[in-house]
């Protein structure tokens, strides 16, 4: 028991001093490594591999605000069109036509994925090209079929 005690504490007492040592690179009145001078206007330099990188993480950010958007509209037509033909008597091979396009909406409804997923705006933007033309198609069946309701 004296043991373990001893070897907690001294865990105890190396934990306390690695997180309350003095950092050489951080003393007062010292610049960090690699920090530039501030300039005439009061800003620190900015690395331009920086300013590069935040310009493309806020591009991707955009993008995948707007395939969010898309994400959202196609599954609530998907949803309104499961709705409309919802006991409708429909010819074999255009319902098998409609159930294709509805199976490639919901796959790419399946696994989202994040924005890490992706390395550039252009991946993004392929992906929301794929949801908008299946939503397009939808929307021409969806309008189709709700016309024909209108008529009877």
């Amino acid at each position: 028991m004296k043991y373990i005690l001893s070897i907690v504490l001294l865990l105890l007492a190396a934990t306390v001093y690695f997180v309350t040592r003095p950092q050489p690179e951080f003393e007062v009145g010292k610049m960090p490594v690699g920090a530039e001078p501030v300039g005439e206007t009061g800003e620190v330099g900015i690395d331009p591999e920086a300013a590069l990188v935040a310009e493309r993480r806020a591009i991707m950010e955009a993008e995948f605000e707007k395939l969010k958007v898309a994400r959202r509209n196609l599954e609530s037509r998907l949803n309104r069109l499961k709705a409309i033909l919802w006991g409708k008597q429909i010819a074999r091979e255009e319902m098998d036509a409609i159930n294709e396009q509805m199976k490639n909406g919901y796959a790419l409804l399946k696994n989202q994925k994040l924005m890490g997923a992706y390395t550039d705006a252009e991946q993004i933007s392929v992906e929301h090209a794929q949801i908008e033309f299946i939503n397009n198609q939808l929307k021409e069946v969806e309008d189709m079929y709700r016309s024909e309701r209108q008529r009877q």
